[in-house]
């Protein structure tokens, strides 16, 4: 029955407005999915969603790692707009087991340049871990993102201007068994996200950004770090900091730079988590962070959003555009104020992705 509450919600959602003929109020286009607007205006529906296909040929060394293909992400959207203000969105997994909402909030947006959001969505903490799944440059995030706070159950705000924005919120985490990181520890946490663009130009944005994030756990023995290399087509975790005991609290600490000039961009984050423990338990100092160049060869830029602080998908122009990158990433479990050594690790990957259009890369 869950794979149908998506579409339970649909008809839901149009039910709210008046009972008449929708057929001519549907719109389909390949930019915009499926959309319905009713003929007062009082209600606007947009159904979507998202295919990513994975597959990896491993050359491995000490640790054996199988070749696979999978589906790395099926999922159903549905977002509605209600009398203008009032925001729902849901989001539907088809390959998560465990966790089938990636989202599901509601928001009122009847302030000016205020959004207050209620929900399960994701914390604001880092610039890659904010940026869509499909506008993200490679396949998987960096080895960093295992330092960052995922989607929760919480209330947050934000708020922005032309040259800022920023978001603060405050979650209760769920536990689930096989996520990483700190999803795997029941308790409740706040993170708030700054950034600026003191440069916001047609070819040309300078950004910077700060996160911070404080959770604490319910149950203090459950807290566990770790990665798998950078391709979810593998179980094997090379680096994991194992069951933390005795945590009382943790706290993240997250830089970012972009600067995009053209066709180039040179994206960067660190990021440094403390674990601070009680009893005979020593505290615990982790890191990482990433650095990727990119060249789109033949297409624009990237739009920024001072709103989000994120940059939204390649436009294409429906030509064929072709864009290389490289990253070089590292995650450091080998805690320098405590007695954790589970080593430190390094990714560089590089990039050839061919954007067919605006809704086919591969």
């Amino acid at each position: 029955m869950k794979s149908i509450s998506l579409w339970a919600l649909a008809v839901t959602v149009l039910a709210l407005s008046p009972l008449t003929s929708y057929a001519s109020d549907f719109t389909a286009s390949p930019s915009k999915g499926l959309t319905y607007k009713s003929p007062e205006g009082n209600l606007k529906v947009k159904v979507g969603g998202r295919l990513h296909l994975d597959s990896a040929w491993f050359n491995e060394d000490k640790t054996s790692l199988d070749d696979n293909a999978d589906i790395r992400r099926a999922r159903l959207s549905l977002r509605a707009t209600l009398y203008k203000d009032w925001r729902l969105s849901a989001q539907y997994d088809l390959t998560d087991t465990e966790e089938r909402y990636r989202s599901l909030w509601l928001r009122y947006s009847g302030f000016d340049k205020i959004r207050i959001t209620f929900g399960q969505f994701q914390e604001p903490f880092s610039l890659e871990e904010s940026t869509s799944s499909n506008n993200i440059v490679f396949m998987e995030r960096s080895l960093a993102n295992a330092l960052v706070p995922g989607t929760n159950l919480g209330l947050g705000v934000q708020h922005w201007d032309k040259h800022w924005g920023t978001s603060i919120g405050a979650f209760r985490e769920t536990y689930i068994e096989d996520a990483s990181p700190f999803s795997s520890s029941e308790g409740y946490g706040f993170s708030g996200r700054f950034t600026a663009a003191p440069i916001k130009q047609k070819d040309t944005v300078l950004h910077f950004g700060l996160s911070g994030s404080h959770h604490a756990p319910d149950d203090s023995d459950k807290l566990r770090i770790r990665t798998q290399p950078e391709s979810d087509l593998t179980d094997e975790y090379f680096v994991s900091s194992g069951r933390m005991r005795n945590v009382d609290y943790y706290r993240s600490t997250g830089l970012e730079s972009v600067l995009t000039k053209g066709p180039f961009s040179l994206q960067g984050e660190y990021i440094k988590t403390r674990v601070n423990r009680y009893g005979d338990k020593q505290d615990e100092t982790f890191d990482g962070g990433y650095l990727t160049a990119s060249w789109i060869i033949n297409g624009d830029q990237r739009r920024y959003s001072s709103r989000s602080g994120t940059f939204s998908k390649l436009r294409t122009k429906n030509k064929s555009v072709w864009e290389v990158a490289i990253r070089r990433s590292f995650l450091d479990l080998s805690s320098s104020t405590g007695t954790i050594d589970k080593g430190r690790q390094t990714n560089t990957t590089w990039a050839l992705n061919w954007y067919a259009n605006d809704n086919i890369r591969l």
